[in-house]
């Protein structure tokens, strides 16, 4: 499994989930919010919940590669919610997180999911007032280097 395959197995089980209305990857700049533009000068908003796949630092060994991403899902919140009504969209979010984590899990026979994932509750103010949680993911690839296969000239 290339990289660019484990990027686009994870958005394809965001695109599946029933609850989460969008998802994205990229650096934190690219993150949709109310007010930017996107290349084409159109105003880029956000549905919520939305899950966001930032790359972290990945690590290569002989026999391995694990990918690190944050994962962040995330769900809009008014700016004057009080504490239960955004503790229940970080709950939420941390379900959705756990839903997308089992998906890789049982249906990825080929990965390693390091299934001891830190999550971060936040609550954040971009554009839009947001609330929920930041996983961090590891998925270690059992790849080892082969000479063999690299294109060179003998």
């Amino acid at each position: 499994m290339t990289y660019r395959e484990l990027v686009n197995k994870v958005l394809d089980i965001a695109q599946r989930h029933y609850m989460i209305a969008e998802w994205g990857y990229g650096e934190l700049s690219d993150i949709k919010a109310k007010g930017q533009n996107d290349e084409t000068g159109e105003e880029r908003n956000a549905d919520y919940p939305y899950m966001f796949l930032n790359p972290a630092q990945h690590t290569r060994d002989q026999n391995s590669i694990t990918y690190r991403f944050n994962l962040i899902m995330m769900d809009m919140a008014k700016d004057d919610d009080i504490n239960e009504q955004i503790l229940r969209r970080q709950s939420d979010c941390q379900q959705y997180i756990d839903d997308i984590l089992a998906e890789l899990y049982f249906e990825m026979d080929d990965l390693d999911v390091d299934l001891v994932v830190t999550l971060t509750p936040f609550k954040e103010r971009f554009q839009d007032s947001v609330a929920g949680m930041t996983a961090t993911l590891n998925v270690i690839l059992p790849l080892g280097l082969n000479r063999c296969i690299a294109p060179y000239s003998s």
